[in-house]
């Protein structure tokens, strides 16, 4: 019998070859939640779209040290639960299921994946990881096969780009993986290099916590920074892990990929003796997305981009990526004032101020350093 995926615990090794909920146990640390929780398993999300696209195109990165090919050609992974790790309340969600990715990435063509660029570091090498699909949920409580056809490895950085110690972006890295995918994976669906709307709905796809993937549709767009072009601000559910996570326009199109946001992730409850997830209102957005424009008129510049990426009409006639616009560091003054994000706790309107900024500074310097 094919063993779908396997688990270390400090007492014992456990085969996850079916709904057992004994086979999650688990190993890493987990963000925010706005309003209610919108993380949904691939299985049962309804739309069909999305739970394509998260079979066919998201990749986990998965420290090497943490997956092993077993005699039988099948995948293990080494993990701790996330109730464990985190210490959570019983009645916290996902508490039984694995953490074992760090980081997340989507594929742009068919051997280059996108991440986050703060995911690879001299500490971290990008051969330090694995390039894994199919870490998901097919079913409840039992995780999809990972075979050879899944799992891929570093051949080398093709393009990262990381913004100085006051900026947000850039911050991305695209990694050229050691051979083309198989096994009907194959590369996403980018949106032409137009702002995405104050409001618009928004979906991401990705690794929180190191959890299997989850899809979370349920955000829109709090500020688009369309002068700029270089990231937007959203209310998506995110945590560490989902740095590099993939996310949609309202047509299931990349827009960017998530680079940071608000924190803490979880907080402990004295009353309770145990750690929550922490909440946020809708109002309260500070998830930050990289575009994905700039990123591929990067890519594009440098000879490594398809024409499905680079030719002048390949996104819908026109182009899918172009360069952002230079502007200030964030968390000085002249950004606070025209940057548009959205309100900070407390307070009702729109208007950015230097407070806001610089809570989402910090906080993308905490998940840079935690993701």
């Amino acid at each position: 019998m094919r063993l779908r995926a396997l688990f270390l615990s400090c007492l014992a090794l456990l085969a996850a070859c079916g709904s057992s909920e004994e086979a999650f146990v688990g190993e890493l640390s987990a963000s925010v939640v706005y309003g209610d929780d919108d993380r949904r398993e691939v299985f049962n999300h309804p739309n069909d779209a999305l739970r394509l696209i998260a079979r066919e195109s998201i990749v986990a990165l998965i420290p090497s040290a943490r997956i092993n090919r077993e005699t039988s050609g099948d995948y293990s992974l080494l993990a701790f639960s996330l109730k464990d790790e985190r210490g959570l309340c019983e009645d916290e969600p996902f508490g039984n299921q694995p953490v074992a990715a760090s980081c997340s990435g989507v594929l742009i063509t068919d051997d280059l994946v996108l991440t986050a660029g703060h995911c690879i570091s001299r500490q971290r090498p990008c051969d330090t990881f694995k390039y894994v699909f199919n870490y998901y949920l097919d079913a409840p409580n039992r995780l999809s096969f990972i075979r050879d056809e899944d799992v891929y490895s570093c051949e080398r950085v093709a393009l990262e780009s990381d913004a100085p110690d006051n900026d947000l972006t850039p911050d991305f890295a695209i990694i050229k993986l050691d051979r083309p995918v198989e096994g009907g994976h194959g590369p996403i669906t980018v949106r032409p290099a137009t702002p995405l709307d104050k409001g618009a709905s928004v979906s991401m796809i990705g690794f929180g916590s190191g959890l299997p993937a989850k899809i979370d549709s349920g955000a829109s767009v709090a500020d688009s920074r369309a002068e700029r072009g270089d990231f937007f601000v959203v209310n998506l559910d995110a945590f560490e892990g989902h740095s590099g996570s993939a996310t949609f326009d309202e047509d299931n199109r990349l827009a960017g990929i998530l680079i940071g946001g608000r924190v803490p992730d979880y907080e402990y409850s004295d009353a309770e003796g145990c750690t929550r997830a922490s909440v946020f209102e809708d109002s309260q957005a500070g998830e930050i997305v990289h575009n994905v424009a700039p990123i591929v008129a990067a890519l594009c510049d440098e000879g490594l981009g398809t024409d499905d990426l680079c030719e002048a009409d390949a996104c819908d006639g026109n182009p899918c990526g172009v360069p952002s616009v230079p502007g200030p560091p964030v968390g000085g003054d002249a950004v606070a004032a025209e940057a548009g994000c959205s309100a900070a706790p407390g307070s009702s309107g729109s208007t950015p101020s230097w407070a806001t900024l610089f809570l989402l500074f910090a906080a993308l310097v905490v998940r840079r350093t935690g993701a």
